[in-house]
């Protein structure tokens, strides 16, 4: 067995990056992630993403985004359609930056990759 991610990994990308959530619609953002629409569902995994997380800093609103996707790949056409309804649904939970949520990228200051023991295992 190998580690998920090696840490010269050429065939991966990783991206970190901030939104913000509008005042109020905490609960809202939460629900609709937890009934992500399976075309979203589909797109992000035809866009290479293998891992991809959010989390919320309540006291800012900011959330923080982590995706680990194939190098090199992104949205197919029909990825990118589906892409573009779930900003127009997210936009009225969203800061928004004209018809693009808020987004900074943020840059990697510290890295640890678990390296698998000789039997294998983590």
């Amino acid at each position: 067995m190998t580690a998920l991610i090696a840490d010269d990994d050429s065939n991966l990308e990783t991206f970190g990056f901030v939104l913000r959530v509008r005042e109020g619609k905490e609960a809202e953002y939460l629900r609709r992630h937890d009934e992500l629409w399976p075309e979203m569902k589909t797109a992000l995994l035809a866009a290479g993403i293998l891992h991809y997380e959010i989390w919320l800093h309540a006291p800012t609103r900011l959330l923080f985004a982590h995706q680990i996707r194939k190098r090199g790949q992104g949205p197919t056409p029909e990825g990118e359609a589906v892409m573009a309804r779930w900003r127009v649904h997210m936009a009225d939970v969203l800061e928004m930056e004209g018809e693009f949520p808020y987004r900074e990228t943020l840059s990697r200051q510290f890295r640890l990759i678990a390296q698998p023991s000789a039997k294998g295992s983590l």
